[in-house]
């Protein structure tokens, strides 16, 4: 599998040592697709209700620490899944495939670019909905993705002008991130474990 196109890869950082500083250089985007989205199979539950493969523009920041205070800069350009499902009582889960980005080289550090997002534009992609805000995420037990057990992060969230309650799982699959969020947690199980993915 050919991995992400990188341009002129240079980690933009500033490092503080012993009173010494390294100021930051620039660099060129890292631009990159998901390989393959995740998919709900058919089922009388959900219908499939949008799908479409959006662009992201994000800044991922990596964080170091100990005798070296280094902090990593890295603009990325994802090209990102979406998939999202209703359910006949209204009930949205959607699923966001996204690169698995390396933005730092020694030591090697990858990113799901879609941690930088805003929460809120995470759920309007995840949901296909106007999302005015979203509370802080708290864990909430732990739920199997793509086979892969998790956290469950749990929020709530004005969605086109009605709150509404959410669970979130993410998991790595191959080059791939895989976001999966559900409205209406506590109606009825979500179908975080009927997840497909081919690749």
């Amino acid at each position: 599998m050919t991995p992400p196109t990188r341009r002129g890869f240079v980690v933009a950082c500033t490092a503080t040592l012993a009173g010494c500083s390294v100021l930051p250089e620039e660099s060129e985007p890292i631009e990159a697709s998901a390989t393959a989205p995740a998919v709900l199979p058919g089922s009388s539950d959900y219908s499939l209700v949008a799908e479409d493969a959006p662009t992201i523009e994000t800044t991922v920041t990596v964080d170091f620490s100990g005798d070296v205070e280094l902090t990593s800069r890295q603009d990325v350009i994802a090209t990102v899944f979406q998939r999202v499902y209703e359910s006949a009582s209204g009930a949205l889960f959607g699923l966001l495939t996204a690169p698995a980005v390396q933005v730092v080289d020694q030591p090697k550090v990858v990113r799901d670019p879609l941690t930088a997002v805003d929460d809120a534009r995470v759920v309007g992609l995840a949901t296909d909905t106007e999302v005015d805000s979203v509370s802080e995420w708290r864990e909430s037990g732990s739920a199997t993705l793509l086979g892969t057990e998790t956290t469950r992060m749990t929020a709530t969230a004005t969605l086109d002008d009605s709150d509404r309650d959410l669970a979130r799982v993410r998991v790595r699959a191959g080059e791939d991130s895989v976001t999966a969020i559900a409205t209406a947690p506590d109606d009825a199980a979500p179908p975080f474990g009927a997840v497909t993915r081919n690749a």
